[in-house]
């Protein structure tokens, strides 16, 4: 039965979340469009920027850009393009790997991001109406479900380095890039390790303890 059947609701709890997030999504998506809007952007175009702001430089390439938004490559390079073409987006290849294409954010790009980065505010406001042990809760279980689906391959999920699995904090102090990413065998300034990565992968839920680097 669909979680549009009122009768599975009513004998149904996962029904009611189910809807519950259903209607949900419907309000991020006009919420995201109207405050897109106010940038002449689409929301797809303003999820790339900040995309792009929020990424680890080296890994903000296209390829991972139609995987954050859930599309195809092919897709992906049209958002790119429109933004290119409003001068807020540039392309340059990768110097690891000259097939990969990295997205930078041009000073226009950037200026439009500080914007976007008001993005959400109203369901924040929305949120801050709950008490802190209710949003604690509500945290923990949202947090459980979000990584349920990216295992499941409908999500990508990206966060800053501390908490995942693969990251060595400090693993070289004084330098001027002293943490290590096991993942990629990178070593990371403190800004980068502070951008998002599309690999982050939580300790509490990688299944194992962080590995001992030096058996």
């Amino acid at each position: 039965m669909s979680l549009y059947d009122p009768e599975r609701r009513r004998n149904d709890p996962a029904a009611r979340v189910g809807m519950a997030l259903l209607r949900l999504a419907q309000a991020v998506k006009k919420l995201s469009l109207a405050e897109a809007e106010e940038q002449g952007l689409t929301p797809v175009q303003a999820q790339a920027l900040l995309f792009i702001r929020h990424t680890k430089p080296f890994l903000a390439s296209v390829g991972r850009l139609a995987a954050e938004l859930g599309t195809t490559h092919a897709t992906a390079i049209g958002v790119v393009d429109g933004l290119i073409r409003r001068g807020l987006v540039t392309r340059e290849p990768s110097p690891f790997d000259r097939r990969v294409t990295l997205l930078r954010l041009t000073p226009d790009g950037e200026a439009v991001c500080r914007n976007l980065d008001r993005l959400g505010r109203t369901l924040a406001d929305a949120l801050g109406r709950l008490d802190a042990d209710d949003l604690r809760s509500l945290e923990r279980n949202l947090g459980a479900l979000v990584w349920s689906l990216r295992e499941m391959g409908a999500l990508q999920v990206s966060e800053p380095c501390r908490g995942c699995v693969h990251f060595r904090e400090n693993a070289a102090p004084g330098a001027a890039e002293p943490h290590h990413c096991a993942l990629i065998d990178r070593y990371l300034s403190e800004a980068d390790s502070r951008l998002a990565c599309p690999d982050f992968t939580p300790i509490a839920l990688a299944g194992r303890d962080r590995p001992d680097d030096t058996k």
